[in-house]
């Protein structure tokens, strides 16, 4: 008798389960920050930083690359969070619910707001960093 129930009550929780955790999961965001320093100086880009090189020089127009560091946060439909980074760089990020889809964010850099949808990437120049001419920038990606 207890193996029945025991197995009802399995059953029961795998079948109510799935659909509590993707209604969490539809109010709540995690985004990733990439911060990157862009310099005019031919020379290769960091390994890290290959998926998105072509889209870096594209949205930049600088040579090369160099990884700084990185940084995540969570953030439920309603909340802020702060991701920090290397060198005093930080985003700030605001979430809102899209329209059942998932939650999108608003992120602040520097001077910057931008919205990011759900599964989206963006490139964010920012200020100038390191030697003359280079500048940081992030890759943000909402999830």
């Amino acid at each position: 008798m207890k193996t029945i129930r025991l197995f009802c009550t399995a059953l029961a929780l795998t079948l109510i389960g799935p659909p509590a955790v993707s209604a969490a999961d539809a109010n709540r965001a995690t985004i990733n920050a990439i911060l990157v320093i862009a310099s005019n100086e031919r020379g290769p880009t960091d390994q890290k930083l290959a998926p998105y090189e072509a889209n870096l020089k594209r949205t930049l127009r600088y040579e090369s690359f160099r990884f700084a560091g990185e940084g995540s946060a969570s953030v439920s439909a309603g909340g802020t969070a702060v991701v920090s980074l290397p060198n005093n760089n930080r985003l700030e990020v605001q979430a809102e619910r899209s329209d059942g889809r998932g939650v999108r964010l608003k992120v602040r850099y520097g001077g910057t707001d931008v919205m990011i949808p759900p599964g989206k990437t963006v490139i964010l120049a920012g200020r100038p960093a390191g030697k003359s001419g280079e500048i940081s920038a992030v890759i943000v990606t909402a999830e």
